[in-house]
């Protein structure tokens, strides 16, 4: 007996394999319990841009302002020049706080279809997309930012989806180094 998948049913079970292969949670906390699904952060990185170079202070500020409310922040490097030994290196430099992980082939920023590093895809605990772009709008154009941000899109995406509230930007054009 084959079995046949409807389309939306192949994509949920495309997401989360993919999801699975690149972000290694625990089945169960220390109580022995299945932990409670979180929204996550995927921030894709390229050790070599100076943008996501530049942009490490403001990731690893995210990144505390909201641990405390059970968000998960992970790095995601789909070049293949990025290694294991080269993102821990470029975490400890840069002292980002949250874990880092390879994305052999790309596939996961394939997935989302991320273009560029940075870019930043807000996944809600229920596994939709809230928020995917700019993790603010400091950088204009390659090699030309302002003085500091006006808009802090992950930021206001992140307040919003833990309030409970609509994301009222949900997509935005990030400005970085191309994903090839």
């Amino acid at each position: 007996m084959a079995i046949h998948l409807s389309a939306m049913n192949a994509l949920f079970v495309l997401s989360h394999f993919l999801l699975a292969l690149f972000v290694q949670s625990p089945q169960y906390d220390r109580a022995g319990k299945e932990p409670k699904p979180q929204p996550t952060v995927y921030i894709f990185l390229n050790t070599e841009c100076p943008v996501c170079q530049q942009y490490t202070p403001r990731l690893a500020d995210l990144y505390r302002r909201f641990r405390k409310s059970d968000v998960r922040f992970v790095g995601v490097y789909p070049l293949r020049t990025d290694l294991p030994q080269t993102i821990r290196q470029f975490h400890k430099l840069y002292q980002l706080p949250f874990a880092g992980q390879a994305d052999p082939g790309a596939r996961l920023a394939r997935y989302f279809r991320a273009h560029v590093t940075p870019e930043v895809v807000l996944m809600a605990a229920d596994g939709t997309v809230s928020y995917q772009g700019a993790i603010d709008d400091w950088y204009v154009s390659l090699g030309k930012h302002r003085p500091s941000p006006t808009q802090h899109f992950l930021r206001d995406a992140l307040d919003a989806l833990l309030a409970g509230q609509p994301v009222a930007v949900p997509r935005t054009d990030a400005v970085g180094c191309l994903i090839e």
